[in-house]
């Protein structure tokens, strides 16, 4: 069982502990035949790496286990956790892109960054490349780094910030592609996102917790927060705290009808710590407040 965790800050500490050949101080391109010293352990980087895998295998990401299949692109931010998950040896046809987040800074590729949220998603839905897909990837893979055995000069960084660019850009493109090719799954998803909901208003969840959280539903249903809201918002339109915000007026609009609660008891019944908070939702979804939505009956 590993519990170490190895701390690496940079990616010239990644490449004297794993004897690979750094490019450059802040991004280089290594693949896994040219580690030597690459040991089966738990790690945590001060860097971006983004893991091109060649072959199926398993990794540990965030102390947990996933399996990946052939042609797998899995992305890892600043402070995550991940490593090897057994001695099992990984593809040498695996390459990794690191890069520290200094090389975007006062870029247009920074203020563009936060778009890219699959750096945020757990590594179970990293991005499943086609074959197709897979060559497009590996020649930027190649061209980048080509253009860090070049000598650095006044053109180096807008070069390399364009192929990072054009890399997360087709990533982009191909997690769309995954999207739609997964839309029964996400229908699926979205049934049984509506059953969390249904089975924590009807718990007493509400009164010990407060109002369902984002982070909650998609725990429930072992998905990161990130791509779970991704699914939602491309299955229903509307984002996952929207989803929520929804559900919580049903649920109002049930017990106003069904019960003799006052609009404070059912406040309080469904997680509102202050019943204005209730009246300004209600009114956001339906356009008239919940006393409203009583005498109109």
């Amino acid at each position: 069982m590993i519990t170490e965790i190895i701390r690496l800050n940079s990616i010239g500490d990644f490449c004297d502990r794993y004897g690979g050949r750094m490019q450059q101080p802040l991004i280089t391109v290594v693949e896994k035949r040219d580690l030597p010293l690459l040991r089966h352990e738990l790690r945590s980087c001060g860097f971006y790496c983004v893991m091109l895998k060649g072959e199926s295998g398993s990794m540990t990401y965030g102390l947990s286990k996933y399996e990946y299949g052939e042609a797998t692109l899995a992305f890892i931010a600043p402070d995550q956790i991940f490593g090897n998950a057994s001695s099992k040896e990984d593809s040498p046809e695996s390459k990794i892109l690191m890069f520290h987040p200094s090389i975007i800074h006062d870029s247009p590729l920074s203020s563009r960054f936060k778009y890219y949220s699959f750096f945020s998603y757990e590594s179970n839905k990293a991005l499943i490349l086609t074959p197709e897909e897979k060559i497009i990837i590996e020649s930027l893979y190649e061209g980048l780094a080509m253009e860090l055995e070049h000598p650095i000069d006044a053109s180096s960084r807008p070069i390399i910030l364009a192929f990072l660019d054009l890399l997360f850009s087709y990533c982009m493109r191909f997690y769309t592609r995954q999207y739609h090719s997964a839309s029964r799954v996400s229908n699926q998803l979205v049934d049984r996102f509506n059953a969390v909901l249904k089975d924590y208003f009807e718990s007493n969840l509400p009164i010990e917790k407060g109002l369902p959280t984002v982070a909650y539903c998609a725990q429930q249903l072992s998905l990161s927060p990130n791509y779970f809201g991704d699914l939602v918002k491309k299955s229903t339109g509307h984002t996952a705290k929207e989803h929520i915000h929804m559900a919580v007026v049903e649920r109002v609009k049930y017990l106003i009808v069904s019960s003799k609660q006052s609009i404070s008891e059912i406040a309080y019944a469904v997680g509102f710590k202050y019943p204005h908070h209730l009246s300004r939702v209600f009114r956001h979804v339906t356009g008239i407040t919940p006393i409203e939505f009583r005498t109109r009956r």
